[in-house]
């Protein structure tokens, strides 16, 4: 009987893959005939036309194939440059690339026999780990692209490698000069989401996603419980029965409902195993093919523990969020696994599939690598106040990690002497490096101050042994002054704030840190410096008796995360095209914001219901402002932000290698993005009606929407600008609606500023050192202008003294004829404009109606436009062409 399934399965590949092979040979035929006629690639060197098909996506809602393809010199791959193109019927419906299409000045570099000691050095450059892990937790060497990198207008040699770095979550993805070892391009791929109003200085890293290899974070373990019950993966097996006490959808945290015990809550098209089959074993624990949630608090980027539903896999534990976190971790990372589940089914009915590069273990011969469910971990122990997401490449799992989140009003610093301060109880705030005071040893000593005063430089040794140390928050990183008061013999830190007696959280990566670490405010922290200027001996302790919010039962928190790598898999490659290096437009966190939101609306939200982010874990009402600079509203006496505001959003970041940086603020600009989005979500609700569950009605307003975004992310180029991600939006109406929805689209994103006329201007990431200028996110350009046809006339409507107005034949060839009907003035000069979907005036001609009817289409590539006809006595009238040669 196994030989008999075998065959079968081995037929069934075999035919697969052959059909592969054909779709792949009959588009790269298509996409050659296109690129060799259209005028951008006309012109360019023939060389700098090749490429590889690196993708095959079909599209139910697009109703056509999202073909990817890689640009290619020489053979090898050029880094950042490729193509999504939409091909139905064997017609390419939407092309947008990044393609190279001047010749470089010089093409540098070749293969000299010494990558390995290349790689191994900059390696020990990133305190990384010199290995990678499979998802069953082998060791594997490290694997390694050799691609092309531009620079200056060069082209570049250059080993394309991740590297994770020990001790932390970040994965570096890294390209060095294949002749030198230079370091050509660095990027973080772990997004760090800042869920938490304490952001005093953020550390960004450099990017937002991983690049052509397959690194796994972490290993998974072995099997580890009799219980789970090994099956065969030949063919699709009914689900094993689950049940899940959680706080369901669209609830979006402890705050605003109640936990329901939930059964079988899967969706058989996106799960047809359920979730606890990887088509290999069924699991009792949390895992499964779409994910694996455990905790990791000992922060070993493994998993620690996953709680078990027995044999009726019942995950039904107790939760009191007053109470320690420790009394629910089972009941959390239950939450966890099924919000992660539940965002894998819902995105899968909108396009998240298999052959769309989506995360699991499973593909069912679906097309895509497979491999790669999302590790979530619960409690992760690098950090707090935080929330991150590393996307992976399809075939490595992207990891999840959700923190624990410290309380408005928690107290840290505790006075024991002189007698009188004992009554103090200064407000302070704790940092993400080094120890943890809530469940953590407390930290007793004498306080002193630092030589040097602002502890930026090595501070004298054993100068502070047992001591707390008392120091100002300025001039240099949070991190690099700890380490430094380390050194020099301090058991605690005390930073105070230079300007602002409201302590913030203090952001930094050091892992070599080993004390605890708070900030207070600048009058407590002026008063410690003068009383132990004159004298005075002051003891104290750092500690704290708060309890803990814990993100893994925050849903909105967790489908951000998840839509980190919605958006990273779906834009260009799937890989590396977020990176706010190449364009610091990166618009990720935007719809991450947007996706949270969709997941959580209420029945019987509207318009007029403004939302926060963020509110349980910053410790507000449901009601409250959130973690972002307003709420989102379509109401601009709540929400005003247009895309002239995403001029000088920056923040200062660093790197292990190059130091302090400035980049841009990828939150803030994110926000303005969503904002955008969320605005367009009720003008498709006010169209076409409202639901809060989108699976519910595919023709709702809400769907329709959803599904839009999704498909104009496929649509989209690598590293897409503002403008590009709109004009993705109008192509992805295009393509669904025929444009139905054109200019309804261009109003809502011209009323924040994206019209016509909006520019990005250039697009440079960062700036090497802190609080640089960074022109290049200065100068954004916005623009309320709309298309002129949508000014008056919708697609569709006609004025009234226009009717009986039509232009045949449609579709169109070379030409096209205006229909008037008998007796209307045709007197004057009438203008004819034709405008391509995105807007654009593509031609125009004055005629006259009484003499001319028949307009000339011959140098309209296929494609819908549309025709406005005008003139100042009886007609202004517009109508939809499709042009078909």
């Amino acid at each position: 009987m196994k030989k008999i399934r075998l065959s079968v399965k081995l037929l069934l590949f075999c035919s697969l893959f052959s059909a592969g092979i054909v779709s792949a040979q009959k588009y790269e035929q298509t996409i050659k005939d296109y690129v060799n006629s259209v005028g951008s690639f006309q012109r360019s060197n023939p060389e700098l036309k090749g490429f590889k098909i690196i993708n095959i996506d079909p599209s139910s809602s697009l109703k056509g194939d999202i073909v990817g393809i890689q640009q290619m010199i020489n053979g090898i791959p050029v880094f950042g440059s490729s193509a999504n193109v939409l091909i139905r019927e064997g017609k390419v419906l939407n092309f947008t690339d990044t393609f190279l299409k001047t010749y470089p000045t010089a093409i540098k570099g070749k293969e000299n026999g010494r990558k390995d000691i290349l790689i191994e050095n900059t390696v020990k450059k990133l305190n990384g780990s010199s290995v990678a892990k499979s998802i069953d937790g082998h060791e594997e060497p490290i694997k390694v692209n050799t691609v092309y990198f531009v620079k200056k207008g060069e082209l570049i040699l250059g080993y394309q490698f991740n590297i994770e770095e020990k001790g932390t979550s970040n994965v570096w993805n890294t390209i060095v000069n294949a002749e030198d070892g230079s370091i050509l391009y660095q990027e973080n791929t772990t997004l760090s989401c800042d869920f938490h109003p304490e952001a005093y200085e953020q550390h960004h890293a450099l990017g937002e996603s991983l690049s052509g290899v397959n690194i796994l974070p972490s290993a998974l373990p072995s099997d580890r419980s009799t219980a789970e019950l090994q099956k065969n993966t030949n063919f699709v097996l009914l689900p094993d029965n689950a049940s899940y006490n959680v706080f369901a959808f669209p609830v979006e945290a402890p705050t605003f409902g109640n936990r329901t015990l939930i059964t079988n809550p899967w969706d058989l098209v996106a799960s047809p195993e359920g979730w606890h089959s990887d088509g290999t074993t069924s699991y009792t624990i949390t895992r499964g093919n779409n994910a694996f949630a455990y905790t990791d608090e000992a922060n070993t980027n493994a998993p620690q523990f996953s709680p078990d539903g027995g044999a009726s896999r019942t995950f039904d534990f107790p939760l009191d969020i007053t109470q320690s976190q420790q009394t629910y971790t089972s009941a959390a990372v239950t939450n966890l696994f099924y919000t992660t589940n539940k965002m894998h089914d819902v995105f899968y009915k909108f396009g998240f599939t298999e052959s769309a590069r989506n995360y699991q273990k499973n593909n069912f011969t679906n097309g895509g690598v497979g491999n790669d469910p999302v590790l979530a971990e619960s409690r992760d122990g690098s950090g707090i106040n935080n929330a991150n997401f590393n996307p992976g490449v399809d075939g490595t799992s992207g990891r999840m990690q959700m923190f624990l989140f410290v309380p408005n009003g928690a107290r840290y610093l505790y006075y024991n002497a002189p007698s009188n301060y004992v009554t103090r109880t200064p407000a302070a705030a704790t940092a993400n490096f080094g120890p943890q005071l809530i469940g953590g040893t407390p930290v007793t000593g004498d306080l002193a101050l630092s030589t040097p005063a602002d502890a930026c430089t090595t501070v004298t040794a054993g100068s502070l042994t047992g001591k707390i140390a008392v120091v100002t928050a300025a001039a240099c990183g949070f991190a690099v002054k700890t380490k430094n008061l380390q050194n020099a013999g301090a058991v605690g830190v005390i930073q105070y704030h230079p300007n602002s007696n409201t302590p913030v959280g203090l952001g930094g990566t050091d892992t070599t840190i080993t004390i605890p670490t708070i900030m207070v405010g600048k009058n407590e922290g002026e008063f410690l410096v003068t009383e132990l200027t004159n004298g005075a001996v002051v003891n104290a302790t750092l500690k704290t008796e708060a309890v803990y919010k814990d993100a893994s039962l925050d849903n909105g928190i967790i489908s951000h995360e998840y839509g980190h790598g919605i958006s990273n898999r779906l834009t260009g490659t799937g890989s590396s095209c977020l990176s706010y290096i190449s364009s610091n437009e990166q618009m990720g966190e935007g719809w991450s914001d947007f996706f949270a939101l969709m997941m959580t609306t209420r029945p019987g939200d509207n318009a007029s219901i403004a939302r926060g982010v963020g509110t349980f874990a910053s410790g507000e009402e449901t009601t409250g402002a959130g973690i972002r600079p307003a709420k989102y509203s379509p109401d601009f006496a709540i929400n005003n932000y247009t895309y002239g505001r995403t001029n000088g959003m920056k923040v200062n970041a660093s790197n292990p290698i190059f130091g302090a940086l400035t980049v841009p603020d990828v939150h803030s600009i994110g926000f303005i993005w969503a904002s955008m989005l969320w605005d367009l979500n009720w003008k498709y609700v006010e169209k076409y009606g409202y639901s809060s569950n989108v699976l519910a009605d595919p023709n709702s307003g809400s769907a329709k929407v959803l599904q839009l975004v999704m498909d104009a992310l496929k649509l989209q180029p690598c590293n897409p600008t503002f403008i590009q991600g709109r004009d993705a939006i109008l192509a992805a109406d295009q393509a669904t609606a025929n444009g139905e929805n054109k200019c309804m689209i261009w109003k809502t994103f011209a009323k924040r500023g994206l019209g016509v006329n909006a520019s990005a201007g250039l697009l440079n990431g960062l700036e090497f050192g802190a609080n640089q200028p960074l022109l290049d996110m200065s100068d954004q350009v916005e623009d309320f202008t709309i298309p002129s046809e949508c000014q008056s006339l919708a697609v569709n409507e006609v004025a009234e003294n226009s009717k009986g107005i039509s232009i045949y034949p449609n579709p169109v060839k070379n030409e096209f004829t205006i229909k008037t009907p008998s007796g209307m003035n045709l007197s004057g000069i009438t203008t004819v404009s034709i405008y391509d979907f995105t807007g654009k005036l593509i031609s125009q001609e004055n005629i006259n109606l009484n003499k001319q009817t028949t307009v000339n289409a011959s140098n309209l590539i296929n494609g819908a436009y549309i025709v406005k006809i005008k003139n100042n006595s009886s007609i202004d009238y517009s109508q939809k062409i499709i042009v078909s040669k």
